[in-house]
């Protein structure tokens, strides 16, 4: 699967919902409404519990509210 982003490159992180992957460097992106990011994070998703691109948004999300703070 190809990143969503870069359709150049291989995807590491893979969205079951969506069947959308992202590669390394959108995963370690900082860049939240760009990047590595859960397209629809307010819906219901079976498959979060076990979604790496959930986690990794979900973590940048508690970081922002933390600088905020």
């Amino acid at each position: 699967m190809k990143c969503r982003n870069h359709p150049d490159r291989e995807a590491v992180g893979v969205c079951h919902k969506h069947e959308t992957g992202f590669c390394q460097e959108c995963c370690e992106c900082l860049n939240i409404d760009h990047c590595c990011e859960c397209i629809d994070p307010k819906l219901y998703c079976k498959f979060r519990s076990q979604c790496i691109i959930w986690e990794v948004s979900r973590d940048r999300r508690k970081r922002e509210v933390d600088e905020v703070a």
